[in-house]
């Protein structure tokens, strides 16, 4: 399991207010309280969250020597809910029908039967009675509207039955990191139901508020600590390329874009998460242009941008761009779409620092993490827990070092050094296409 074991991904959540002491028992208590069993019932729609001890699904030994590491703890998020196909509840719907019908189809023949025998000791049986006696067969897949209700009750309780038995749950399982030192929490995940269901367990078991840091929520915390909040809001985006021609195209509503002012419309409910995007912009020049060096507050750190390179139009009008395997950001179809307006949103990203390399991808605005490779320790661990220790410090190291690369952009970004820089590399985006020396980090 991600931090446990293999690569990991990641969403930074920073923790509001004061830490509980997790030394207290009652918080175990609490963590226990709030754990999942095995199969609880659940309806369709519904979505039943609590922890586990991180281990594997079900476990819940709640305890220091279990899931505390140094000054965090090794948790897991569990969140339970009942999917069923549509085309198994259809199915069953439509089984249920073709029930009621040959069901109405056998009773009309028996009735059918009653009566020619008793119009045969009458006198015998005329056409006309022969056609109604074959009606109900002819008019084969129609039922009454009563009929079809008792079907689809009869097929939905069926269904219910099937979940009681514990189909259809589809249980999901995230690993948590709570770094009590840095306020901070990790864990992977992205949609907003999931997010807002962590933020509701972490405030009725623990008491604690959560909030989401994407690259905008993270400049703002940047710009505390300088005693800068102010110019969070004048922060805007400005164009490194000129802009796609399709911009000259009126709108529905008869406005026109701005070529002198990028739009970027993934950032809409978060404008300054563009600020990332720009971070990956800011990377990928130094990879091109300084050698991959880029210097920080704690040391100089070395980066290669490969593997993974996904690009979208900063006016929203173009369209995305996606390239995989080696060296996407030296393809010719890549300086076309930059100069053209496009924007990184997603890099695959090497960092070399302290003696170790790291590689992931990274998205920019949402500032999120997959698929980080961790070095592998020099000596084997001497035990599990020495070895979730020392993977737990590379991940704190490498986070580290991608923070202080992103506050050295950030120091940039906000002094009256960015325009020389955003000059600097305006012209390199022109110069994109050309040949240049590849730049390679050593292993």
């Amino acid at each position: 399991m991600p931090f446990r074991s293999g690569a990991i991904s990641y969403r930074r959540f920073s923790v509001v207010g004061d830490a509980p002491d997790m030394l207290d028992p009652e918080r175990f208590e609490a963590l226990r309280a709030h754990a999942l069993g095995e199969l609880e019932p659940i309806k369709p729609g519904e979505l039943h969250v609590g922890w586990t001890a991180g281990r594997h699904l079900f476990d819940r030994a709640f305890d220091y020597e279990r899931i505390g590491f140094g000054s965090g703890l090794l948790l897991g998020f569990r969140a339970d809910a009942v999917r069923v196909p549509p085309e198994i509840k259809r199915a069953y719907i439509a089984m249920a029908e073709d029930a009621h019908f040959a069901q109405a189809a056998s009773e009309s023949r028996t009735s059918s039967r009653g009566k020619s025998a008793s119009k045969s000791s009458g006198g015998g049986r005329t056409a006309r009675d022969a056609g109604a006696a074959g009606s109900t067969d002819d008019a084969s897949g129609f039922l009454p509207r009563a009929a079809r209700k008792d079907a689809r009750d009869e097929a939905m309780r069926r269904i219910d039955e099937e979940i009681a038995e514990g189909r259809y749950r589809r249980p999901k399982h995230t690993p948590i990191w709570w770094d009590f030192s840095k306020g901070a929490l990790y864990a992977p995940i992205t949609s907003d139901v999931e997010v807002a269901a962590l933020r509701r367990l972490m405030l009725d078991s623990l008491g604690v508020a959560i909030e989401p840091r994407s690259a905008g929520r993270l400049a703002l915390d940047y710009l505390v600590t300088k005693g800068r909040t102010s110019d969070y809001d004048e922060l805007r985006a400005h164009p490194l390329s000129s802009a796609p021609p399709e911009i000259e195209l009126a709108r529905e509503d008869g406005s026109r874009a701005s070529a002198d002012r990028p739009e970027l419309p993934w950032t809409a409910q978060e404008p300054q998460d563009f600020l990332g995007n720009l971070f990956l912009y800011w990377l990928w020049w130094h990879a091109e242009t300084r050698e991959g060096i880029v210097e920080t507050d704690e040391g100089d750190f070395a980066i290669v941008l490969d593997k993974t390179l996904d690009l979208e139009c900063a006016w929203g009008v173009s369209g995305r761009t996606s390239l995989r395997g080696d060296a996407p950001t030296r393809r010719a179809e890549t300086a076309r779409a930059v100069q053209l307006g496009k924007w990184p949103r997603k890099i695959g990203l090497t960092v070399s620092a302290h003696d170790r390399v790291w590689e992931c991808t990274l998205q920019g605005d949402r500032f999120e993490v997959s698929g980080l490779k961790l070095p592998k320790p020099e000596d084997k661990p001497q035990s599990l827990r020495a070895g979730l220790e020392e993977r737990l410090d590379s991940f704190a190291t490498f986070d580290a070092a991608l923070l202080s690369m992103y506050h050295a952009f950030l120091a940039v970004r906000t002094s009256r050094a960015w325009d020389s820089c955003r000059a600097e590399m305006r012209n390199w985006v022109s110069e994109l296409g050309s040949t240049r020396t590849q730049i390679a980090v050593g292993v």
